[in-house]
């Protein structure tokens, strides 16, 4: 099996709309396009478990393949929009989300195909061989990260968060993490109340001490002064298509 990332961006994504930085203009040139944060594990048998639904072709990625459930982290646009149309499936589909009562647009309202159902924190879910456990994070909605647990290794994809409180900490520490993956959308001079900087992050995987360790959720913006500084992190930003084993 393989968890691989469909966007490792903030929500404006890279290349950003009419942005000439040389980022932006880099991306361009490739041809490569960095949507918002989202992943997805695909099964043995050929179905997937998506991981946040901001990818806005996850109707044209997956349309003939089966969707077992969706986790969202949380109702933001750019972790939800892919719902709009998904939930329009032939399908039904499970979407295990935190404990948020507005969500998001009228998502609720018309769920039609969606299976809206509330985990707990550190409440986990079965789904084959992977067990997923939902970890909260301190954010401005109510936000869960996810940790994966197969017979393989163990990956948390913890994106969207300014802080982690002491359990959730703990419980990731007591995890023995194989791949983690953080958010850290700003530089260190920007201040932000619901986000984590590159400095910030990686003093929480230092503290976490998994096996391997990464950031995401970049913007043009954050990434141009580490080109142009040459400053080489300990932990690095990672594209969209990044994948492991698990």
């Amino acid at each position: 099996m393989k968890f691989e990332f469909l966007g490792t961006s903030d929500t404006g994504g890279i290349p950003l709309h009419n942005c000439l930085c040389e980022i932006c203009e880099e991306a361009r040139k490739s041809g490569v396009s960095n949507r918002s944060t989202s992943a997805y594990i695909e099964l043995n048998d050929g179905s997937v478990i998506l991981f946040d639904a901001g990818y806005d072709l996850l109707c044209e990625k997956f349309n003939t393949t089966k969707i077992r459930a969706v986790f969202l982290t949380h109702f933001h646009a750019d972790h939800c929009l892919g719902l709009i149309r998904l939930r329009k499936s032939a399908d039904k589909i499970c979407c295990y989300i935190p404990n948020d009562t507005n969500g998001f647009g009228d998502l609720f309202t018309h769920k039609d195909s969606i299976e809206y159902v509330v985990l707990e924190p550190f409440v986990e879910v079965v789904i084959e061989s992977v067990k997923i456990t939902a970890v909260p994070l301190i954010h401005s909605k109510p936000t869960h990260g996810y940790v994966l647990s197969t017979d393989k290794s163990i990956v948390a994809y913890l994106t969207d968060c300014s802080s982690i409180a002491a359990e959730s900490l703990l419980f990731l520490q007591s995890m023995h993490i194989d791949h983690l993956f953080l958010d850290a959308c700003y530089e260190p001079n920007y201040d932000s109340k619901k986000h984590l900087n590159w400095e910030s992050a990686t003093e929480l995987i230092d503290v976490i001490a998994p096996q391997n360790g990464y950031l995401i959720h970049a913007s043009c913006k954050t990434l141009l002064p580490l080109k142009q500084s040459g400053k080489s992190l300990k932990y690095s930003y990672i594209k969209n298509g990044f994948k492991v084993d698990v």
